[in-house]
């Protein structure tokens, strides 16, 4: 994979578990399965094309998404990301 497309992909990952570190109200893990599924299918369509080691580095870091979510996540930055259809709106709407 060319480094250009690791870095974006870690980077991106990096900023989901820095959206969830807010104090609130926290998310069940089910809320979370469904946050970290939706923002795996985001990073992939962010991609022209998609190949199967971002799929990969994607999903085996999902557990750790997962984790931050429970963990440090809000139901309301849950909420707004599940709300978005790209990582751009992501990145805009849900600080």
């Amino acid at each position: 994979m060319p480094r250009p497309r690791r870095v974006f992909l870690c980077s991106a990952l990096l900023g989901a578990s820095v959206l969830l570190t807010a104090c609130a109200k926290k998310p069940s893990e089910a809320q979370c399965d469904e946050f970290a599924d939706h923002f795996v299918k985001l990073l992939e369509e962010s991609r022209d094309k998609p190949d199967s080691r971002i799929k990969k580095l994607a999903n085996d870091q999902r557990d750790k998404v997962v984790e931050a979510c429970v963990s440090e996540g809000s139901v309301a930055e849950v909420e707004c990301v599940l709300a978005q259809t790209s990582i751009a709106a992501v990145e805009s709407n849900c600080k």
